[in-house]
């Protein structure tokens, strides 16, 4: 099963938070810190923080979030009335603001695959 990949940022993580806040208003703010942690790998949200604060908004980390890990981290912490593929659509719909590549990097790339014009030399 695919999931969402996006870049590891601040923003991004703020932007994934607030939108799991407002589809699922039911879990506390401290709970949804440590599930988010737990859909990266993380043990617990003491542990992601000191990374996310390394990496800030200009690194390119690209990370996963696993909604499984997510929601066995909310089912042990005591939420048993989500329903996984619902929790998965709502993370796939998610638009974060940080893309996984500015668009300096993305016109370098584009021009680096356009073709050489025939009449270039």
């Amino acid at each position: 099963m695919l999931n969402p990949q996006l870049r590891f940022s601040p923003s991004n993580i703020a932007t994934l938070k607030k939108s799991l806040r407002d589809r699922y208003p039911q879990i506390r703010s401290s709970h949804l810190d440590e599930a988010i942690a737990a859909s990266f790998g993380f043990k617990s949200y003491a542990a992601l923080r000191p990374a996310l604060l390394q990496v800030g908004n200009h690194a390119r980390l690209i990370v996963i979030s696993d909604h499984m890990l997510l929601l066995l981290r909310l089912e042990e912490l005591g939420y048993q009335d989500i329903k996984a593929e619902t929790l998965r659509r709502h993370m796939w719909d998610i638009k974060f603001p940080d893309r996984w590549y500015d668009q300096h990097l993305e016109k370098a790339v584009t021009k680096r695959r356009l073709p050489t014009a025939a009449n270039s030399q």
